[in-house]
C-alpha cells in the first residue's frame, strides 16, 4: 500500500491551519463528523477532560489527519462504533505503554510506523507534540502524551480503513 507522502500531509496542515473564518472551520468540523462520526466522537470523548488548549490542538490535529487520509485515499468508509471500541480495547495495553514514552521509545514507534504504517503522518504528530519549540500555548507532558495516544489511535484506524479501500492492499 502506498504511504501518504509528506506533501499531502503538509498540504492538509496548510489548508486546515489557514482556516480563518468561523464558518469554514465549522464546515470542516461538520465534514469530519459526517465522514467519520464514530472516530470523531471517540476523539472528542478522549480529550474532553483536557485543558481547552489541548482540546483545540487535538481537534485541529484530527482535522489535519483526516484531511491527509481523505486526500490520499478517496474511498475510506466510516469506522463503526463497535470497530472503534474493539480496536481500542485490543490496543489498550500498548496505549498504556505510551504513558511512559521517552525519546528512545518514540524513535522505536517511528521505526515501526516506517515499516507498517504512515511514517509522514506520524512524524507530523511527533513534531507537533514533542519537537515544536514554539508550541503555543505549551501543553503539559501528560496532555502531550494523551494527545499522542489519541492521534496514534486515529492514524492506525484510518490506515486500517485505507488498506481496505486500496486496490493493491494485500489480503491475509
Amino acid at each position: 500500500m502506498e504511504k501518504i507522502p509528506f506533501k499531502i500531509v503538509q498540504d492538509a496542515i496548510d489548508e486546515i491551519c489557514n482556516i480563518t473564518e468561523e464558518a469554514a472551520l465549522e464546515a470542516a468540523s461538520e465534514h469530519f463528523f459526517d465522514v467519520q462520526p464514530e472516530l470523531a466522537g471517540f476523539i472528542m470523548e478522549f480529550i474532553e477532560d483536557m485543558s481547552e488548549n489541548a482540546q483545540d490542538l487535538g481537534f485541529m490535529m484530527a482535522l489535519i489527519l483526516n484531511k491527509a487520509f481523505e486526500d490520499k485515499y478517496k474511498a475510506i468508509r466510516p469506522m463503526t462504533e463497535d470497530e472503534v471500541v474493539a480496536r481500542f480495547e485490543k490496543h489498550e495495553e500498548k496505549f498504556n505503554e505510551y504513558l511512559e514514552i521517552d525519546d528512545e521509545y518514540l524513535v522505536k514507534i517511528q521505526e515501526d510506523e516506517a515499516k507498517d504504517g504512515q511514517p509522514e503522518v506520524l512524524n507530523y504528530v511527533v513534531e507537533e507534540l514533542f519537537m515544536s519549540p514554539d508550541l503555543e500555548p505549551a501543553l503539559d507532558a501528560n496532555e502531550q502524551v494523551h494527545l499522542f495516544i489519541v492521534c496514534k489511535f486515529f492514524i492506525d484506524c484510518m490506515n486500517e480503513l485505507a488498506q481496505e479501500a486500496s486496490p493493491e492492499a494485500i489480503r491475509h
